[in-house]
């Protein structure tokens, strides 16, 4: 890693300091101008270039000026975009429609301009996260062979399944509340028209192109991200294609928006930390900048396995590496519903069921899951399991963990007096305490039971048994021992999902509701079942990192070095920091850190300049940390 970091400030020396910002509304294909700002190191070489499509404001949205800074000294252009009709740019917005590969590609015309400046040397790679981050899926689908690779963070791949339509029901809180909150609520009616799988969400559809694509994506998601489904299932699919240039695949134990988060909606999950932007600085620098490949040396797959923060010291709660996800070890473990109420290994003999009343006017209301504007993450079950309208199985306590990674299923044998309705699934761990966290969730419209398209859309014909597969979003997660393996069947999951009316209307017409009487068949030739994707204990590389047990300061790198250095310390508890920095004199000249911070390890970057901005010359110098009653200096040489 110390020679990585080297050879981009070494390399960074050529190019000095000065740096210039431009501003250009960039035409796309039918007229319209998106305003782009370029950010670029102020001299006549080319350079590659990293670009940044967002609807939130590219003044304020993005990478933050020393980010920015940084990757000038490194010799990028950093290119950031208003995407259409947000902000400073023209046209309307469409929410990410215009941005993939149909009649208007507006990723794939801003990659074309980029690459005939003058200041370009032909390669561009894109990045983002969220609504950023689909941005640039949508663009890498858009196969410009110029896009030489992409870093993808909390995305979706599948607009239809992931977003607007999982399971066939409308997913209301999501949809709602993101569009509307970018002033773009026009879309929401628009959206739904179209409830039906149809060339609109093939457009939407990254699966529909895997096959085409060729850029290398690091894709980072969380288990408890809206979007966790759409990160595993775009580096699984990309995996496999035989042109898709290499990928790798982050995942941790994280809500949307927060990774390196240990609070994780009511549980903290230690060791939760993942230093995402060496990661990045490696990608970039490999694919554009032609470093090392140490960052392709590396396992495929880096993943936290979750498990019970207080029993981390039997398994759980650590990081693992792979080279596929889930491991090629999986194996999948039936527990049956049965008449009682448990989980059992074997279907019960006898055909039994178990009904219950579904009310639209008074729907499960939804307490934590993989959100995005409401309550997300792990959060105690016990409030919502004495409903009448929720159904719940449970194992008897385990004797020894059982590790599950992959997508869980649930695979039930329903009826209903009514010719729609929708069927909830929740995998719940049931702590020694009495708690019940949630794991994950999902849903199945059972009209939509065959699948999504109109053709093959069928009712229910009120009381005939039928079956229906619901998926969940993935996870890796250990069922420590004296755990149990809880899950809750209901008809809704209010406002995750929009509340299904019961009727035979078309999916979006929700203007006549009526109660339901839903039932769940269990055992003979009905064994309603729960399929849980097991990995047994393997030799593989794993990481659990370790608190610092006492202060340290590290050796600096590069050193000597020209335009920047990295300085790096541990600290064992929360500390007040003090790192100044001395020349030969023993007079201070700058301050990089004076503030409390907590424990773990920090990395910090000078960047060469005294405290009143003036550039320090060559020579030699001292950088000191002092932590309570820690205090340790070092030298570094400085060569201008």
């Amino acid at each position: 890693m110390k020679i990585l970091w080297v050879l981009l400030f070494v390399s960074a020396a050529l190019y000095g300091q000065a740096f210039l910002k431009e501003t250009h509304m960039v035409a796309m294909r039918d007229g319209v101008h998106l305003a782009t700002d370029i950010y670029r190191p102020n001299n006549d070489r080319q350079h590659p270039a990293i670009l940044y499509r967002t609807p939130y404001n590219k003044d304020t949205d993005g990478l933050d000026e020393e980010t920015i800074h940084l990757l000038n000294i490194l010799g990028y252009v950093y290119i950031a975009q208003d995407c259409r009709g947000r902000f400073h740019s023209e046209g309307v917005d469409s929410v990410f429609l215009n941005d993939g590969w149909g009649k208007l590609q507006d990723g794939y015309d801003t990659i074309d301009w980029v690459v005939n400046q003058p200041w370009c040397n032909g390669k561009v790679g894109q990045l983002g996260g969220s609504a950023t981050g689909i941005t640039t899926l949508r663009a890498a689908a858009a196969l410009h062979p110029a896009l030489v690779c992409a870093a993808v963070m909390v995305a979706p791949s599948d607009f239809y399944s992931q977003v607007v339509y999982p399971g066939g029901e409308f997913r209301k809180s999501l949809v709602e509340n993101w569009v509307n909150g970018q002033g773009s609520g026009y879309m929401i009616p628009y959206f739904l028209q179209f409830p039906y799988y149809i060339p609109l969400w093939e457009e939407m559809n990254l699966h529909t192109r895997t096959e085409l694509m060729s850029t290398p994506i690091l894709h980072l998601g969380g288990w408890y991200d809206c979007f966790s489904d759409g990160t595993v299932l775009a580096f699984q699919d990309l995996q496999q294609q035989a042109n898709a240039g290499p990928q790798k695949l982050i995942m941790g134990p994280w809500v949307h928006g927060e990774p390196s988060s240990h609070a994780v909606g009511e549980l903290t999950y230690p060791n939760a930390e993942f230093d995402y932007l060496e990661l990045l600085l490696q990608w970039l620098g490999y694919w554009l900048r032609g470093f090392p490949a140490s960052v392709l040396e590396t396992p495929k797959v880096r993943y936290y396995l979750m498990g019970d923060p207080a029993r981390a010291d039997e398994m759980g709660c650590q990081w693992l590496e792979a080279e596929t996800w889930p491991p090629k070890s999986q194996t999948m473990q039936l527990l049956y519903l049965t008449e009682n109420g448990s989980l059992e290994n074997g279907p019960p003999v006898a055909n039994r069921d178990l009904t219950f009343s579904f009310d639209p006017a008074d729907p499960v209301p939804t307490l934590g899951g993989n959100n995005l504007t409401i309550k997300n993450g792990p959060y105690d079950q016990r409030a919502l399991g004495s409903r009448s309208d929720v159904l719940s199985f449970v194992s008897n306590e385990l004797s020894t963990p059982l590790r599950v990674e992959g997508f869980v299923r649930g695979q039930l044998f329903i009826s209903s007096n009514r010719p729609d309705t929708d069927f909830t699934l929740k995998l719940i761990d049931v702590y020694p305490d009495g708690r019940e966290m949630l794991v994950t969730d999902g849903i199945q419209r059972a009209r939509f039971r065959n699948g999504c398209t109109e053709e093959i859309v069928r009712l229910l014909t009120p009381g005939k048994v039928t079956s229906i597969e619901i998926s969940l979003p993935p996870t890796a997660i250990v069922f420590n021992s004296g755990h149990r393996i809880k899950v809750n069947i209901s008809s809704s999951n209010y406002p995750r999902y929009e509340v299904n009316p019961n009727t035979d209307a078309e999916p979006n017409d929700r203007s006549n509701p009526q109660p339901a009487l839903n039932t769940v068949h269990i055992g003979g030739d009905f064994a309603s079942r729960l399929l849980l994707p097991v990995v047994q204990e393997e030799t593989r590389v794993a990481s659990r990192p370790a608190q610092p047990r006492e202060f340290r300061l590290f050796a600096n790198y590069p050193n000597p070095f020209n335009a920047a250095t990295i300085i790096e310390y541990s600290l064992p508890s929360q500390a007040y920091v003090r790192l100044n920095i001395f020349n030969a004199r023993g007079e201070q000249v700058a301050t990089i850190k004076d503030e409390t911070e907590s424990a773990g390890r920090h990395r910090l970057v000078w960047d060469g300049l005294f405290d009143g901005g003036e550039a320090a010359p060559s020579g030699l110098y001292f950088y000191q940390v002092q932590a309570d009653d820690f205090r340790e200096s070092r030298k570094m040489l400085l060569v201008r």
